[in-house]
């Protein structure tokens, strides 16, 4: 009898203890939480077949511990290496949604380039869908703080959102004493006749602003687009952020002559790790922050 009482008394403890140290959220179910379209989603329990709708998704759930959960991504999510392997849920845009049903899901974490339609359409389904909006570092971290918060890792979201702002507040501090703007392009594309470049409302655009440096393109009202060779000039950068090799400028009759090329101070960079809304994008300030201490 006493054998019996005392391991129902023990069993007691241990979950009062296992409560006390279970993350905060765990197990606050029903939970209910407006997503980053301002649609307001209620899970009754921890979702624990994910489907990722964008490549930036599938790396927060990944720096959150969650890949056990995941049971489909996008075509497009190649990083890290174990998210290749993951069953394919198709493009980002249209989602295929008789796929995304296939796959039973009890969570879909959906994003702004899947399309407000598809989403409206998975609610409608019973599907619990939840987007992601991340246009900014701002919106980036709350987006990671609220994946924590319906998967039930709101301290390894905490931790991954405050290294965020941990990496722009540093930015912010050294930009103080940075000097002068020195003006930027962003060259995107693989040939230098049919050369993109990022705008306001990018995240490489406020990269390059958070460094303390003017982006070219920054005030001509559009997000992604082509600017002219004598806009270029006109601007004459002395800085040239590109995923080209930096060779290729200098071999160019144009480019050539503009300061950049000149003071040799054109640097190649992951054009689609500065613009895919992720929890790398913290070390990809950090790289900016060192080159910054390259420039003339």
């Amino acid at each position: 009898m006493h054998t019996k009482l005392a391991k129902k008394t023990i069993c007691a403890l241990l979950g009062i203890i296992l409560v006390l140290i279970m993350p905060v959220g765990t197990g606050a179910y029903p939970l209910q939480l407006e997503d980053q379209f301002g649609r307001s989603l209620t899970l009754e329990r921890p979702p624990m077949r994910i489907i990722s709708g964008s490549p930036g998704n599938t790396e927060i759930l990944f720096a959150l511990g969650l890949e056990d959960r995941i049971v489909g991504v996008t075509d497009w999510c190649d990083y890290p290496v174990e998210a290749k392997a993951k069953p394919k849920i198709g493009d980002i845009a249209p989602l295929n949604i008789e796929r995304v049903i296939s796959l039973q899901p009890d969570l879909v974490l959906a994003c702004n380039l899947n399309g407000k339609e598809p989403v409206e359409s998975l609610t409608a389904l019973g599907i619990p869908t939840f987007a992601l909006n991340p246009v900014s570092f701002a919106d980036l971290g709350a987006a990671i703080r609220l994946v924590g918060q319906l998967t039930g890792t709101e301290t390894a979201a905490a931790k991954l959102a405050m290294e965020l702002d941990t990496a722009l507040a540093t930015l912010a501090l050294d930009r103080e004493s940075a000097g002068p703007k020195p003006k930027v392009l962003i060259a995107i594309g693989t040939d230098l006749s049919d050369l993109w470049t990022a705008g306001t409302g990018t995240f490489l655009d406020e990269a390059v602003t958070g460094l303390g440096w003017e982006n070219i393109a920054g005030g001509l009202g559009f997000s992604w687009g082509q600017i002219s060779l004598e806009y270029i000039l006109a601007e004459n950068p002395e800085v040239i952020l590109t995923e080209m090799d930096p060779a290729v400028f200098q071999d160019d009759a144009f480019f050539k002559d503009l300061t950049a090329v000149r003071q040799d101070q054109v640097f190649q960079i992951d054009v689609d790790l500065l613009s895919r809304p992720g929890p790398r994008l913290i070390q990809a300030l950090k790289d900016l922050a060192f080159l910054r201490e390259r420039i003339r």
